[in-house]
């Protein structure tokens, strides 16, 4: 997972038309065609009734696809609150490029900080604890997505979608080429339709579903596929995480000696309770991981585009 701002320049590739431009990405908020507020009354594909009076989630790992598939990464995460803005816009930074394919971006907070102490962020940023909360706890880290509101046509059935968890962490890919502002700025527009975020959930019996399953999670996957689209029409492909099938810890729990295998080339690290960095080692046919302390810590696998987190049990 990415934390740096990488910027791919071959200048000796680089064609004439190439220019260095602003790239701005706008998320416009609507539900049925219109701007989406805490009064807009919605329908979803059961024909359930409903309005939102809470929309907040998680969009992290933001990419642009440039070129010959070179990649423009964005460090920070974003915090998105529906309802108390038409339009979310962000700065994503400047790129010499002759063109755009395709946004790519994550609902969720990334792995590589999901599990980390939300009290070690200055109070304005994002992953900072919020009111009303944004984090779950350690071990799950945060909601990825809060969605609330009352369903049914009169409409006094309350409904809660908190969803989380790293198991639940995906990327999505929008084709589009922008539009470009002027000479110096290309906005890429993303338009988002909330009925969708509600697709095959009973919102008008009123559910309450928090973390990683159930009607929590189809909230998560409808973010992940139907909400999205791009001013071009594009709708989002989906690129699940890889779950890294051949992975083996053992023993686990253990005294804190670990073999970790099937994960060759893969980088490890391991967090504490507290989010500190306990471990950090590209991992061999058979990796072994000592772990002093007795408690519960987080193994974070990644590699290239894939990550996978497993609990570490120390007796």
């Amino acid at each position: 997972m990415k934390r740096f701002l990488l910027l791919t320049f071959v200048f000796g590739s680089l064609s004439l038309v190439a220019q260095t431009k602003e790239l701005v990405l706008n998320f416009h908020h609507m539900m049925d065609g219109q701007s989406v507020t805490d009064s807009l009354v919605g329908t979803n594909n059961l024909g359930n009734q409903f309005k939102f009076n809470r929309l907040q989630y998680y969009v992290d790992d933001i990419e642009i696809i440039y070129d010959q598939g070179d990649t423009f990464s964005y460090p920070e995460v974003l915090l998105i609150n529906a309802l108390e803005e038409e339009l979310t816009s962000v700065d994503l930074g400047s790129l010499t490029f002759d063109s755009i394919t395709a946004v790519r971006f994550a609902v969720g907070v990334g792995p590589d900080v999901n599990n980390l102490d939300p009290s070690t962020y200055p109070a304005a940023h994002p992953l900072a604890p919020k009111s009303p909360s944004m984090h779950w706890g350690w071990a799950a880290g945060y909601r990825f997505v809060c969605a609330e509101g009352v369903g049914s046509s009169a409409f006094n059935q309350t409904f809660e979608l908190h969803g989380l968890g790293n198991a639940n962490y995906a990327m999505q890919t929008i084709a589009t080429s922008g539009t470009a502002v002027g000479s110096d700025t290309l906005k890429i527009d993303i338009e988002a339709d909330y009925a969708e975020l509600v697709r095959d959930i009973e919102v008008a019996q009123g559910t309450i579903s928090h973390g990683e399953t159930g009607d929590a999670y189809q909230s998560l996957k409808n973010l992940n596929n139907k909400v999205f689209k791009s001013a071009e029409g594009n709708v989002a492909l989906v690129q699940k995480e890889l779950a890294f099938e051949d992975l083996s810890v053992f023993p686990n729990p253990s005294s804190g000696r670990f073999i970790v295998t099937g994960i060759e080339g893969a980088t490890i690290e391991v967090f504490n309770a507290l989010g500190s960095k306990m471990y950090s080692q590209r991992a061999t046919a058979s990796t072994r991981i000592i772990l002093p302390d007795a408690g519960i810590y987080l193994m974070v696998v990644s590699n290239n585009r894939s990550t996978t987190t497993k609990k570490l049990i120390v007796r």
